[in-house]
């Protein structure tokens, strides 16, 4: 295990020990909120130009270049480029059945993450965290599993930082879930640029605080940087035939409605597309009961 994790298993444990003995919140420590970008590690111009072009040819419909694709991330690889690396493991954990040049190899996959992990790479701590979870490739440990997700979320990977809130918030016993701690982890995450992160975000907002309007903001959020989850949920909320339970409780609106509706239809069409006015061409109204935002209904969520 690499040496900057000794300090991440402490701090793991004693989180841990402290959520079954019932310890009160404030004796935990505290989560400090980190960007992922402040911590990735800068991508060399040439080796970036390699990747792209793999990236490329794996976007090639029907059957693909393996080989090529390979060599050029290794490629990049060689250059450190962390990208490269993340997507090179991702294709030996599940290889590509009946084509050649990428082959199912648990022990290649496992090389790449730890180099991402010596890179101090977030998503390589993430990554490893998921694999000691799963027991992919080594023996399972929770243990350790939990050291390196609360590492990937002090350096900032917004998967890892709602991993860890969806935990206190929803996956401890009922009596020790705990929505304030889980809180800062969600709201750092649902202000970095991951649509995964930020629907995970919404739905803490949605089922565990059961704030509509600030879960609609993050749903919004996530629309603009092309999510059709989040799309979907716009239109809900405002759809003249959905249920009370599934419209947040906002009043049916038609024009939004169709705004929503038409948004998602060309993100069918075209998955690529992102929509980075959403939020200011078209900022949600105010909640019939909530206000923007329940616990400030007369203060918008800043965007």
């Amino acid at each position: 295990m690499p040496k900057p994790l000794i300090k991440a298993l402490y701090f793991c444990a004693l989180i841990l020990s402290l959520l079954l003995s019932g310890a009160p919140a404030m004796a935990y420590p505290t989560f400090t909120c980190a960007y992922e970008k402040d911590h990735n590690p800068p991508l060399d111009a040439e080796a970036d130009g390699w990747f792209q072009q793999a990236r490329a040819l794996e976007k090639v419909r029907g059957v693909k270049d393996w080989r090529t694709i390979v060599g050029l991330y290794e490629k990049a690889i060689a250059k450190d480029h962390w990208k490269a690396m993340h997507n090179l493991a991702g294709l030996y954990r599940t290889g590509w059945p009946g084509q050649p040049g990428v082959e199912q190899n648990t022990s290649k996959m496992l090389d790449l993450y730890e180099r991402m992990v010596k890179l101090k790479v977030p998503l390589g701590y993430y990554n490893w965290a998921v694999v000691a979870e799963n027991g992919r490739g080594m023996l399972k440990s929770d243990r350790m599993a939990s050291s390196y997700m609360f590492q990937a979320a002090q350096l900032g990977s917004p998967l890892a930082q709602v991993r860890i809130g969806n935990y206190f918030a929803f996956e401890l016993p009922r009596d020790k879930q705990d929505e304030r701690m889980a809180e800062p982890y969600f709201r750092c995450a649902g202000a970095q640029d991951s649509p995964d992160a930020i629907i995970e975000t919404a739905a803490f907002y949605e089922i565990s605080k059961e704030n509509m309007p600030l879960a609609l903001f993050y749903y919004q959020r996530a629309a603009s940087l092309g999510s059709s989850t989040g799309l979907s949920a716009l239109q809900g909320a405002f759809d003249l035939q959905v249920d009370s339970l599934y419209n947040f409780g906002y009043r049916p609106d038609a024009k939004l409605h169709e705004l929503y509706a038409d948004l998602w239809k060309q993100l069918d069409a075209d998955p690529k597309l992102r929509f980075p006015n959403l939020m200011k061409d078209h900022p949600l109204p105010a909640h019939p009961e909530q206000g923007f935002d329940a616990e400030h209904p007369d203060r918008r969520p800043e965007i």
